[in-house]
């Protein structure tokens, strides 16, 4: 992590002492929680909640303005419209404690190198099927479906909860749809109970220098090469 260094007046340096001292933190906590609020960090105890500990003037104004305006609709009931006006109010004054009833319904952003991951994974399960459906009935008896077949995410894992929604979500928008019926039947509604994410990786290792001789022909894959792949699966196979 980098460091900076500053230069500050004694006084300054007393009152950040007895800050920390209070608090129980320290010194550069009680500094970093400062430059975080200058900025619109995120709160670091909280680092799932998603308000800012600090917004601009500019856009406390434009949210409150917004709050104000829903605060008037007509097509809102009374409820709602109430909770847009204690809104307006919050950002008005500035209650920054009060900012996580604002963006309550906002979740982490996915990494955009997790997004690709998600896109490539989902894209190697549409092949495999693809070339699964393309074998002879006695070829496919040499197989387990399942071990083909893309079975969601751990939604009790950090980092593959939020796939579970995205998948939802690309299935909504008529993308991969192929693959909707076979993870309703190896998954429940998409979560596997357990991470599944490093076990598709491994296979991902596995497929793609397969895959890639077969871009320019367009042909699926034989049942020696979906074997190769499947053959990735558990996790002491090299992959």
């Amino acid at each position: 992590m980098p460091t900076i260094s500053l230069r500050i007046s004694e006084e300054a340096k007393e009152k950040i002492t007895s800050l920390a001292q209070e608090t129980g933190g320290t010194i550069s906590g009680v500094v970093l929680d400062a430059v975080n609020s200058a900025i619109g960090g995120t709160r670091a105890n909280f680092p799932e909640d998603m308000a800012p500990s600090s917004l601009s003037s500019v856009n406390r104004l434009i949210l409150r303005n917004q709050e104000l305006l829903l605060s008037m609709c007509p097509e809102l009931d009374e409820y709602e419209r109430a909770d847009h006006a204690c809104n307006a109010l919050v950002l008005e004054r500035g209650y920054t404690s009060e900012y996580s009833r604002i963006f309550a319904c906002l979740y982490s952003e996915v990494p955009y190198s997790l997004s690709e991951e998600l896109f490539g994974i989902l894209d190697m399960f549409r092949v495999l099927r693809a070339s699964y459906t393309a074998l002879s009935e006695e070829e496919k008896g040499e197989i387990e479906e399942h071990d083909i077949s893309f079975r969601g995410f751990d939604l009790n894992d950090n980092v593959e909860s939020p796939l579970v929604g995205y998948v939802e979500y690309l299935f909504e928008d008529d993308r991969y749809t192929e693959l909707m019926e076979p993870l309703g039947r190896f998954s429940d509604g998409g979560n596997s109970h357990h991470p599944n994410l490093d076990m598709y990786r491994r296979m991902r290792r596995c497929f793609e220098p397969i895959w890639r001789k077969h871009l320019l022909t367009v042909s699926m894959l034989s049942l020696e090469e979906i074997k190769k792949v499947i053959s990735a699966i558990p996790y002491n196979s090299g992959y």
